[in-house]
């Protein structure tokens, strides 16, 4: 969730005109609980406008390249996309290997770790990516226990 963030400010610091849709994709993806895919973000826009998906791609796409946002790219899924603000610091994500289903494990801050590995490798490393598999509780409660 994204309660703390004023998203007109955070374009305003980047120099992009908050535009309707911008902010429509910051909403969205503050309000998620979880990274979100790219149609999935298309859906929840189309339910109150039409909109080309290669505009919400462009927007995703200079967002990601402003750290304003921060891609996901799961084994074998479609890319998800979260908040990279100052309120939404790097973390580990679980995939889930049945669903897909990428979720954040937000307890876990990956800030000391990325300071650690910037120290040993130099300013060439620029985030790290840490992704959890396994199978989630709900594909968990599908799958029918062996006697």
């Amino acid at each position: 969730m994204s309660q703390w963030c004023n998203f007109r400010q955070l374009l305003g610091r980047h120099q992009l005109r908050p535009t309707t849709l911008r902010l429509r994709v910051l909403e969205i993806l503050g309000a998620a609980p979880q990274a979100l895919p790219v149609q999935k973000i298309l859906a929840l826009i189309r339910t109150e406008r039409s909109v080309n998906k290669v505009t919400i791609y462009r927007i995703l796409g200079d967002f990601c390249n402003l750290g304003i946002i921060r891609k996901i790219n799961p084994e074998g899924r479609s890319t998800f996309y979260e908040l990279a603000c100052e309120h939404h610091p790097p973390h580990p994500h679980f995939q889930c290997r049945r669903c897909g289903e990428v979720q954040c494990l937000e307890s876990i801050s990956l800030d000391h770790l990325c300071e650690e590995l910037k120290e040993v490798l130099g300013p060439g490393a620029l985030r790290v990516e840490i992704r959890v598999e396994g199978i989630c509780p709900k594909c968990q409660a599908l799958t029918p226990k062996k006697v």
